[in-house]
């Protein structure tokens, strides 16, 4: 790549860039002062100014929401009769996708929380199929046999 080329990736961790981050005053000298006193418009802050969103709002709630969505095995096996299927409910990974909800403004629980979360979904997933095959023998077996 050319070396003059920036990577993505160091916009959003770095906090350099000419992103579109919220005007900031720049001075805190009032409107009424005298035009004297007054910091011109082309002063630069001292500051950087924020060019990003908060930290992984987004993947928080992509999480939370894969979480949500894994209710959907045990409302099935609970339909077909299957009342064991209530003990493979994704509580942790709710949980823990409600908790890096609730840590926003802290980017390394949020980072921790994240993880966890999809170390869940994960293992849910996983844990899905291997409920899934035997019922579906199980019931292959009984249409075979006609009950």
């Amino acid at each position: 790549m050319n070396g003059a080329r920036r990577n993505p990736r160091d916009f959003w961790e770095k906090g350099r860039g000419t992103g579109a981050g919220a005007p900031r005053p720049l001075g805190g000298v009032p409107s009424g002062a005298p035009r004297a006193a007054r910091p011109s418009r082309l002063a630069v802050p001292d500051e950087p100014r924020p060019t990003g969103p908060p930290p992984r709002v987004g993947g928080a709630v992509a999480a939370l929401v894969v979480s949500l969505l894994t209710l959907a095995v045990p409302i099935l096996g609970i339909s077909l009769g299957f009342w064991f299927f209530v003990l493979v409910t994704n509580v942790p990974g709710i949980g823990f996708g409600i908790a890096a909800l609730t840590k926003i403004p802290d980017e390394a629980a949020v980072e921790r929380f994240l993880r966890y979360t999809w170390a869940c979904n994960l293992a849910y997933v996983v844990l899905s199929v291997v409920f899934l095959v035997p019922v579906m023998v199980l019931a292959l077996m009984m249409m075979m046999a006609g009950f």
